[in-house]
């Protein structure tokens, strides 16, 4: 039977978390034949073989060095026989045929471009991974409290993030790369028919969305059906936890990201319209550490961001 999915999945050092993955694909998927691709990216932890002997009929690829996960995934992909490629974090978990779900939307809307599931916490709650891209006058609309005019549902579509009802479909600028599903044959349209190796982790899921809808038309969508267990961060294995994992982390690539695709000025003016948004809000220590760090990208760390 031919492959339908191509599903990837990257392993640094999450030995447990990827068996678990890996088992869950095997017991949830039954409709649709698909194909597992494990890319091991230089891990330490143990011999990448352990995966074969626990799981025969994968397929096993080794980088000799960590290449990231955009460099993780474009190996998988090279490697891919199926018609649809679905990126799967390691830290992940398939509670339903998830994968057979997010195909039967792809088949029905021939506009998808991504489409990711329904993320779910171990303690039940749902992740809010639908977003928008960054844009100055949104920030502007929360500055001048705006957003106090809307109702409920304008700020939902408005905003996204937390806001939404993620038990309907959700029409995103960008969804995170844990469940991350797109049609192969997309990536014709893609530079060098890959997908973007800017960064080595963390805004990558961005810049891709942002190629399939802005350069592509292509919507991207957070459905209900597939539904997927996320252990945020588990692969990380960074002690950085909340605003400073974000500062260290995710905000230099979204800087870079915001530089690329709207100039340098633009990124200027956003972060410092971000940045007097945080000191007219109460001056409480992390009020003023957010205002501090935007300001400073705004004044002097885009320089950094070639």
């Amino acid at each position: 039977m031919d492959v339908k999915v191509s599903i990837i999945i990257i392993n640094y050092n999450t030995y447990e978390l990827t068996k678990k993955c890996i088992e869950s694909v095997f017991t949830k998927t039954i409709a649709t034949p698909f194909e597992i691709i494990l890319i091991d990216n230089a891990s330490t932890e143990c011999k990448p073989e352990i995966f074969l002997e626990l799981f025969p009929d994968i397929q096993l690829a080794k980088s000799r060095q960590n290449v990231g996960f955009a460099g993780g995934n474009n190996l998988g992909i090279s490697k891919a026989n199926g018609e649809y490629i679905l990126l799967l974090n390691s830290d992940t978990e398939l509670l339903n045929d998830a994968v057979t779900e997010a195909i039967a939307v792809f088949e029905q809307e021939a506009d998808i471009g991504v489409l990711s599931g329904q993320l779910l916490s171990p303690d039940g709650s749902i992740q809010a991974q639908a977003g928008r891209f960054p844009s100055i006058m949104r920030e502007i609309r929360e500055l001048f409290r705006l957003n106090k005019l809307l109702s409920p549902k304008q700020r939902a579509h408005y905003y996204l993030g937390t806001e939404c009802d993620y038990n309907v479909p959700i029409d995103a600028d960008w969804v995170w790369g844990a469940f991350f599903l797109f049609r192969k044959s997309d990536l014709e349209f893609f530079p060098d028919k890959k997908l973007h190796e800017t960064f080595f982790m963390y805004g990558e899921d961005m810049q891709w969305c942002y190629h399939f809808k802005k350069i592509l038309n292509k919507r991207i969508v957070v459905h209900p059906a597939p539904k997927i267990l996320h252990h945020v961060g588990a692969s990380d294995k960074s002690s950085l936890k909340g605003f400073q994992r974000y500062k260290e982390k995710m905000l230099p690539n979204e800087a870079r990201w915001l530089a690329i695709t709207k100039g340098r000025i633009y990124a200027r003016v956003f972060y410092l319209v971000k940045s007097l948004l945080y000191f007219s809000m109460k001056r409480n220590e992390e009020n003023k550490q957010k205002a501090a760090t935007y300001l400073s990208f705004a004044c002097r760390a885009l320089d950094k961001q070639k």
